[in-house]
């Protein structure tokens, strides 16, 4: 799991109850600095320089959230990681190590210092260069939303989307698989078929040879409800060659607890 330089992940971890999981750190963490929402309900909390045992009670409900609080001991941003914890009866991630995609104050102060000469110039008029993209955005994400450009890549447009596995909940009605270098991506547009409003928690990419590919943290425009369709981009990194595929794209939900699986994803 990596974790943005804002100190959260794009999902929650999932424990089982009476199982370990354990979290494996690329830092030291402040063990006596470690908050954890409702620690009582824990059989056990063990800490190491760089690791973390959690094993849930019976006490929790399935589908119950609690959030962790874990402080690193060097001065790199962030500092401080916010994960969210989820009982969940299946598919338990019962070791997950944790990487920190970190950034450094002198990042952050430069980052300010490009906002503020980027006001001035929207103040003054001055369009002779590009805003800032929204949200630092880079790579086929910045291209969907045309934010940035892309030297070569190969695009193909399906009408009719993905199919997908039954049950469906969520459905493609359109997709673009974007190629180029080691990066794909998918730009969809998604569908509701019922129940509660979809954001995407997380999506894998696999293939028929047993490789798999967790997404980079996904856009999406909204949460797409019934009769609501809305935008979407998830990306991967994948060094494959030139392999088109066929591919399998599972999607879940925030929460987790719902997932659709689309079928025959190509990248030509």
């Amino acid at each position: 799991m990596e974790v943005s330089p804002e100190g959260t992940s794009a999902r929650p971890i999932r424990m089982g109850l009476g199982l370990s999981t354990t979290l494996l750190f690329d830092t030291d963490i402040q063990q006596d600095q470690v908050s954890l929402e409702g620690r009582a309900q824990f059989v056990r909390v063990s800490t190491g320089n760089a690791l973390l045992v959690l094993v849930p009670s019976g006490e929790l409900r399935e589908g119950e959230t609690l959030k962790l609080s874990v402080p690193y001991k060097d001065a790199t941003l962030p500092a401080r990681l916010v994960l969210t914890l989820q009982v969940q009866s299946e598919a338990v991630d019962r070791q997950v190590e944790v990487s920190r995609r970190s950034r450094s104050a002198e990042s952050y102060r430069q980052e300010a210092e490009q906002l503020r000469a980027e006001l001035e110039r929207l103040r003054h008029g001055d369009a002779r260069r590009p805003a800032l993209a929204p949200d630092k955005l880079e790579g086929f994400r910045a291209l969907v939303l045309g934010t940035g450009a892309i030297k070569a890549i190969s695009v193909t447009y399906e009408l009719r989307g993905l199919s997908c596995q039954e049950p469906c909940p969520l459905r493609i009605a359109q997709s673009w698989a974007y190629r180029g270098g080691t990066r794909r991506a998918f730009h969809l547009e998604l569908e509701l078929t019922g129940g509660a409003p979809w954001t995407i928690g997380r999506a894998v990419l696999f293939d028929g040879k047993g490789h798999e590919w967790e997404s980079l943290p996904p856009w999406q425009a909204a949460p797409v409800t019934p009769g609501s369709p809305t935008r979407a981009t998830v990306e991967f990194e994948m060094n494959m060659g030139e392999d088109p595929g066929p591919y399998s794209l599972r999607i879940w939900d925030a929460t987790g607890t719902r997932s659709s699986l689309f079928t025959g994803a190509r990248f030509l």
